[in-house]
């Protein structure tokens, strides 16, 4: 398949995407607590803030900026430099602008995300908003009203031609039967596998509209230098 692609600045990842994420893509990244999908995250946001990208990564969890910074700085990819310039912005988004529903979080996105005309958007994690309200309604959300909610969120980063990735949390049910699943391009799995004594990390990419990649688990470490992808399981 032919198409424009961006490069995820993972080491090795590219390859099994067949040449990078798809360009104007909403991609998602799943994995237990731990398994690194914000660590992912947050390294492509400021390698790709590095080549000149504007990058944005928000936070759903509240924790201040002080503390995801402090984490940070425990990566070689973090550059305090690339926050001053401007060219990548960490937000966290405070429980009550949640809590008053879709129309408090679209306003939000619209007025501190969409105007920095960011590359790439990291939102973390997604599934925060499956509790969130009808904000004029004041009642939470029923029946297809989230997915509505979450195709007219994405359609306002496609509409802008800027790649989103959005991260969830593991359920014990497959991720391909998962509300989300079924609304993003590019589906990326990461699986923590503890023997004996060791801990063996493995990823695998299970969905990709419009492009090949490379089935099978392939193994990651995630270190000081970050998340690399070594070898097919």
């Amino acid at each position: 398949m032919s198409c424009l692609r961006k490069t995820s600045y993972i080491n090795g990842l590219d390859e099994i995407l067949c040449g990078g994420f798809v360009d104007n893509s909403t991609i998602l990244i799943s994995g237990k607590a731990g398994s690194g999908k914000t660590n992912i995250c947050l390294q492509s946001l400021f390698e790709a803030a590095k080549n000149g990208e504007t990058c944005a990564y928000v936070s759903m969890l509240s924790e201040s900026k002080e503390k995801i910074l402090n984490t940070l700085s425990n990566f070689d990819f973090f550059d305090q430099s690339i926050l001053d310039s401007g060219k990548m912005s960490i937000q966290s988004v405070d429980s009550d602008i949640i809590c008053k529903g879709d129309f408090s979080i679209f306003e939000y996105i619209n007025e501190n995300i969409l105007t920095l005309n960011p590359d790439r958007v990291v939102i973390d994690p997604i599934t925060v908003f499956e509790e969130i309200d009808s904000t004029f309604e004041e009642r939470q959300f029923r029946g297809c009203e989230l997915r509505t909610f979450a195709r007219n969120l994405f359609s306002e980063f496609e509409e802008r031609n800027i790649m989103l990735i959005i991260t969830a949390e593991a359920s014990e049910n497959p991720i391909n039967t998962c509300k989300w699943s079924y609304m993003v391009d590019t589906i990326l799995t990461l699986e923590n596998v503890i023997n004996g004594n060791k801990m063996h990390r493995y990823l695998e990419l299970i969905k990709a509209r419009r492009s090949d990649y490379i089935p099978g688990k392939h193994a990651y470490s995630m270190t000081r230098n970050g998340v690399r992808v070594i070898s097919q399981y």
